[in-house]
């Protein structure tokens, strides 16, 4: 297990997401007003991101290589998850905002027919969020050494 891979790992997810949320600006720029639908999901990156660097500070201050090889595996799946997400997010919505700047009528059709797609990948965003808290809380709170009952009883 390399505690630096993980750690950039997560970095990058970040940063993807943080670009993302820049394609947002640019299609808030040019529709001036963004359907609700685009701003839960922009709400959603803007989360996840903050979630993204929740597990990089949680990885630096533990050190990665206290990870059980599962938890490892799980949070190098969840991150690949979550990259091909918003890599398709950025897709989307990099097609919308080009569509809207040739004609805007062509930009609301584009919307209305990625916008099932896009609540999908929202949703994907949330539960892969969801199980890096899990995953992140879960492996904070073990002690090596020591049962999950006897942490529990000594509190």
């Amino acid at each position: 297990m390399d505690p630096l891979s993980i750690t950039a790992s997560v970095i990058a997810v970040a940063t993807l997401a943080a670009k993302l949320c820049a394609t947002f600006s640019s299609l808030r720029e040019v529709c001036n007003v963004l359907p609700g639908r685009l701003h839960a999901l922009n709400n959603e990156i803007v989360d996840f991101e903050a979630v993204c660097r929740q597990v990089g500070s949680a990885l630096d201050e533990r050190a990665a290589a206290e990870l059980d090889a599962a938890t490892d595996a799980a949070i190098r799946r969840l991150l690949q998850q979550a990259r091909q997400t918003l890599v398709e997010v950025h897709a989307v919505l990099a097609a919308i905002v080009a569509t809207s700047h040739r004609n805007r009528v062509a930009g609301v059709r584009a919307w209305k027919k990625e916008h099932a797609r896009l609540e999908q990948l929202q949703n994907e965003i949330k539960t892969v969020k969801s199980s890096l808290n899990i995953l992140i809380g879960t492996s904070q709170s073990y002690v090596p050494g020591r049962s999950p009952a006897s942490v529990f009883w000594a509190r």
